[in-house]
């Protein structure tokens, strides 16, 4: 994951669903969002507990060099 990064915001308490944004900074306790308001960027501090962010690139599919014997 690399910071700044495109992400879509879900958050109940804001009635947040599914809004792009930009996340800056990861903390322990919250998540530092640049969220566009009414056509202006604000920096928004969203809880962990109470967030979701889903990253808008996504991941390199993944291919092993080995097989699995079941």
């Amino acid at each position: 994951m690399e910071i700044p990064s495109k992400v879509s915001v879900f958050n109940r308490t804001l009635e947040i669903k599914g809004k792009a944004a930009m996340l800056v900074a990861v903390s322990d306790t919250y998540y530092e969002i640049i969220l566009d308001v009414q056509g202006r960027n604000h920096t928004v501090l969203f809880p962990v507990a109470e967030t979701v962010l889903i990253f808008n690139e996504a991941l390199p599919a993944a291919t092993a060099d080995f097989e699995v014997e079941r």
